[in-house]
């Protein structure tokens, strides 16, 4: 019985030593800009963030306006522009 216990003992501390010494991922910062507040064409807006920040560009709708604006959701690290 006690070789079972101890061999149970050392089989947990391996799994806890290799749990503690795996890496966490590093998540990354996600940056938002609008490009054009007014009157967004989504290829445009499109072509435009990917040409800037290497990004994502949607047509989103702005508060009470009625109008849609360029958004640019984009990696804030590999960003092709200083601006952040």
């Amino acid at each position: 019985m006690a070789k079972l216990l101890n061999f149970a003992l050392i089989g947990f501390l391996l799994i806890v030593s290799v749990a503690m010494d795996v890496n966490p991922v590093k998540a990354q910062r996600r940056c938002t800009e609008i490009l054009d507040p007014n009157n967004c064409v989504p290829d445009d807006c499109k072509n435009q963030c990917i040409q800037k920040h290497n990004g994502n560009g949607l047509c989103v709708g702005s508060s009470g306006t009625g109008q849609f604006a360029c958004a640019c959701t984009y990696d804030c690290e590999n960003s092709h522009s200083n601006t952040k």
